[in-house]
């Protein structure tokens, strides 16, 4: 009876994260298409989303904690439950990195864009995939997923440095351009912490799992 009402209570844990989840890619999505439409209202709607998940991060963890509280947990179930309060920590980050995003489209709103924006929609879209299969990996217990979360990010690690690159031989070749383009490598670099949260997210998972973060033997 009691592992059964424990059950239950995760159950709706998990239904909290996911739409808190949800949330987030919403966000993330807003903040890419404000990116190419040049868009100030989807820029304010994300900056104003951004109070919905501080609300979501506290309903998570005030169901959490009270798990622990009433059902005191021991091992897998205690791992499971401090996972999802380390969880809501990223994924609050990670909507603050989408909120900085859409400040910076603000000031690109005023000009028309001289650069290509391919590398960065592929980075908003890969973490918005990304954050997506870390909270997936969560509720379903897939230790596989969290892993293939992890080693996504390599690849934004990797796109990261690539537009880094162009837009320093940008620079050198159009000097009239380097406003913009400091400006598309501050969206870059959020989206890459975008990448570095969820990854954060997918080791924790790994640790409920595991009782291992980072290889090392925690609980």
């Amino acid at each position: 009876m009691l592992r059964n009402k424990f059950q239950k209570e995760m159950e709706i844990l998990n239904k909290e994260l996911t739409a808190m989840a949800a949330l987030i890619e919403r966000i993330i999505s807003f903040s890419t298409d404000a990116l190419i439409k040049q868009d100030k209202a989807l820029c304010e709607r994300v900056i104003l989303d951004r109070d919905q998940v501080k609300n979501a991060r506290a309903e998570v963890e005030s169901k959490a904690l009270k798990i622990i509280l009433m059902q005191q947990p021991v091992a897998f179930d205690l791992r499971k439950i401090s996972t999802a309060l380390k969880m809501i920590v990223d994924l609050e980050r990670i909507a603050s990195q989408a909120r900085d995003i859409c400040e910076i489209i603000l000031y690109l709103c005023e000009e028309d864009y001289q650069l290509q924006l391919e590398i960065l929609l592929k980075m908003g879209s890969m973490v918005k995939q990304m954050v997506y299969d870390c909270v997936n990996s969560f509720v379903k217990e897939d230790e596989a997923l969290a892993k293939k979360t992890i080693e996504a990010d390599n690849e934004i690690d990797a796109l990261f440095d690539k537009l880094k690159q162009k837009m320093i031989q940008l620079i050198k070749d159009k000097p009239n351009l380097v406003d913009q383009a400091i400006y598309l490598l501050m969206i870059g670099k959020h989206l890459e912490k975008i990448g570095d949260h969820a990854e954060n997210i997918a080791e924790w998972v790994i640790y409920s799992k595991t009782g291992k973060h980072k290889n090392i033997k925690i609980i």
